[in-house]
């Protein structure tokens, strides 16, 4: 819910800002940066942020050029918000007090509030409570009698922190603040409604949790808002759980898990989880229960994993930065005190040629040309080998980078990329289907999403070090099988994803059956001798869906069809594939409606399967 609100944040600050930031700007340049920023607004408010850094620094740098330095500020918030997102926290706190500075250096009060609201968010997701509360109290003050929608955002977050640290009633008077001073049409109504029941959820008040989800239009939670639309029916499942109404609250949940959409948001589906977990337990279904409070932990552990390591990096980040400024005011002071020897020995060499006799001065003289051509000799001399030595630590402080960046990206049992890797070159895979209509019959970008079929039994049967052992041969017969140019990424668990690059969809077809078969025909060894025979199921769809309309799905949409197709697979046989493509009568408005409801689509034939099951799928 956190990320759904610092989205809205972004959306209400453009279209506040828009009218008076593309004025600043000029001539052809102007037309340029205002095409530009329009379309980072559009993509800001559908929730698309990560599609802006395919233009953000063109876009910054037409604002440098114009000297509109409040959309270069702009830029800066967006790519701040993109990187923190992905675990780049140092490069957020950089980004972010790039904007402050600016910001204090035109005298915008708005966006030195803004930025320090955006620092108040970076420090609660590094756990700095104190100092994520001192920075959100800035932009309160200053919002407070200026605009009663922004303020309410402000006092919002202050909620939320309080919230996470556990001050309930502080976080209820915080949210409380924010809906006395804004009308229920609002967006960010919905917002508080929400947050609200969560606090009186942890207060026990599960009626007035009730009643604040009661306020909450469920017609106004569109797809920009599907984080927060998760967090109303979990805090709905949460007060039922309260009430003693244990099979509503567990079906609830159960529903939330079935919608791809949780699949998205780690925390959410643990809470979940562990919810119905809880709701078994007091039903006296104790095997049910044992199994949802498993999966629980399993999420639990890989959300504790991610956050852990994302805090590492960013300390070691800070580590080296300081480091590096340590190191640099020691040159500096050694510098400064080499400056006052050379000052002393010059003063003494004065003095000596007013104290000494002509001969005297003449030897000193002498000597003094002698001692300071030696000591700009010895001076030069170090001054290369400290030189040389700043290169090899700047070098040494590269590597390690490069080796940082190798291990986030990589899965460290199978040696596959991650999804870290997969977001960072996305936008490279897909800039040749984006810039013009594709020929779907030869160039496409196939995504298959293949998962191991009963690997919990593995698992349960084996334990998890043969389980493990099933994942390293698994993965290495599919990257035998793949094409060099084909990405193949651990996507989470027992699942991969496969992006097959300049391929049609019958091509896709013949690849896949390939995998499919080689996997079921190769024999799993164990360390303790034994042997296993495993099989797969794949679901795949091609981005674009539609050639002549490469925008209309994105490709997150994509890999939820693929992730359909993967779900027939699984209901119909296992050890098979199915691809979803487009029908002949597809509509191009219902691009929501498609992915959404495959199944009813394909039924309608606007959708298309392709198995190797050979009787009929039932969709």
């Amino acid at each position: 819910m956190i990320k759904t609100v610092y989205i809205f944040s972004f959306g209400l600050f453009f279209m506040l800002q828009s009218s008076v930031l593309i004025a600043a700007a000029g001539s052809d340049e102007k037309k340029q940066l205002a095409l530009y920023f329009a379309k980072l607004k559009a993509d800001v408010n559908l929730g698309h942020s990560l599609q802006t850094m395919g233009y953000l620094t063109e876009l910054r740098a037409l604002a440098i050029s114009q000297n509109a330095k409040e959309i270069e500020i702009e830029s800066y918030f967006i790519e701040a918000m993109i990187k923190r997102r992905y675990g780049a926290y140092a490069d957020g706190v950089k980004l972010n007090h790039y904007a402050l500075e600016l910001a204090k250096s035109v005298g915008n009060e708005e966006y030195i509030a803004m930025a320090y609201y955006h620092l108040a968010h970076l420090e609660l997701e590094l756990e700095r409570y104190t100092l994520a509360l001192e920075y959100i109290q800035y932009p309160i003050d200053f919002f407070i009698n200026k605009n009663a929608e922004r303020a309410a955002l402000m006092f919002l977050w202050q909620s939320k922190i309080y919230l996470t640290m556990g001050s309930y009633y502080q976080a209820l008077k915080a949210n409380k603040d924010a809906l006395q001073i804004i009308t229920p049409s609002m967006d960010i109504h919905l917002d508080l409604a929400v947050n609200l029941a969560e606090i009186e959820l942890k207060l026990g008040n599960t009626k007035a949790a009730k009643a604040a989800l009661g306020l909450v239009n469920l017609k106004n939670l569109d797809g920009s808002k599907e984080r927060l639309k998760l967090q109303y029916y979990l805090a709905l499942a949460n007060s039922h759980l309260q009430t003693g109404e244990l099979k509503q609250a567990i079906e609830i949940a159960q529903i939330q898990l079935k919608n791809p959409t949780s699949l998205r948001f780690l925390d959410e589906q643990a809470q979940l989880q562990y919810l119905i977990a809880v709701g078994y337990r007091q039903l006296g279904e104790h095997k049910l229960a044992y199994k949802y409070l498993k999966r629980y932990s399993l999420s639990y552990d890989a959300l504790s994993l991610q956050r852990r390591n994302n805090k590492v990096l960013q300390l070691e980040s800070h580590y080296k930065f300081d480091l590096q400024n340590q190191k640099l005011e020691l040159l500096g002071k050694d510098n400064t005190l080499k400056e006052q020897r050379l000052a002393q020995q010059q003063q003494a060499f004065a003095n000596h040629r007013l104290q000494q006799q002509r001969w005297v001065l003449g030897t000193i003289l002498f000597l003094s040309i002698v001692g300071f051509v030696y000591w700009r000799w010895q001076n030069q001399r170090y001054l290369v080998v400290l030189k040389q030595r700043v290169i090899e630590r700047t070098q040494e402080l590269a590597k390690s980078n490069e080796r940082l960046k190798a291990m986030s990206f990589t899965d460290s049992l199978t040696e596959l990329h991650n999804r870290h890797y997969f977001f960072s070159v996305i936008n490279d895979l897909l800039i040749d289907f984006n810039s013009s209509p594709v020929n779907t019959e030869h160039q496409g970008l196939i995504f298959a999403l293949i998962d191991i079929d009963k690997f919990k039994n593995i698992n349960d049967t084996f334990g998890h070090n043969v389980g493990d052992q099933v994942l390293e041969q698994f993965s290495n017969i599919l990257r035998q099988q793949i094409r060099s140019e084909d990405l193949l990424i651990r996507w989470g668990g027992e699942e991969f994803l496969l992006a097959i690059k300049d391929a049609s969809y019958s091509e896709a077809e013949q690849i896949i059956e390939t995998l499919r078969f080689e996997v079921a025909s190769h024999v799993f060894t164990l360390n303790n001798d034994e042997s296993l025979k495993v099989t797969c199921s794949t679901g795949f769809a091609s981005y674009p869906l539609l050639a002549t309309h490469p925008h209309l799905y994105s490709w997150e949409q994509i890999i939820e069809l693929a992730d359909g197709g993967l779900y027939l697979a699984k209901e119909n046989q296992r050890d098979a594939w199915v691809g979803i493509k487009a029908g002949n009568s597809i509509l191009h408005q219902q691009s929501k409606d498609v992915v959404k409801n495959y199944r009813v689509h394909l039924v309608q034939h606007t959708l298309h399967a392709s198995t190797n099951i050979e009787r009929t799928l039932n969709y």
